[in-house]
């Protein structure tokens, strides 16, 4: 088992180095793309045409983070009295 967990890591590694010399010899990263959108044109179209969508979109991640770790607090009785440093039965 440890042998073909040996081999899923390099294969892994192999596909990931396969990967990343694949996008950088891409012809996207040369100069201006051809009839596409600019990364200044899209952080321009986001801060200043969609600042309100994002703002009203991180409200709402917020609020969902607040209720998950709501969500998973443990509120057993032996649990609330060891976190006070009450008595151990």
């Amino acid at each position: 088992m440890k042998g073909l967990a040996a081999v899923m890591r390099v294969g892994v590694a192999i596909l990931g180095l396969l990967l990343l010399q694949l996008l950088m010899a891409s012809d996207s990263f040369d100069g201006e793309p051809a009839g596409g959108i600019t990364n200044g044109v899209f952080a321009e179209a986001l801060l200043l045409e969609w600042s309100f969508t994002l703002l009203v979109l991180g409200g709402l991640l917020a609020i969902s983070m607040i209720g998950a770790s709501y969500l998973v607090r443990d509120e057993r009785l032996e649990n609330l009295i060891f976190d006070i440093g009450g008595e151990e039965e």
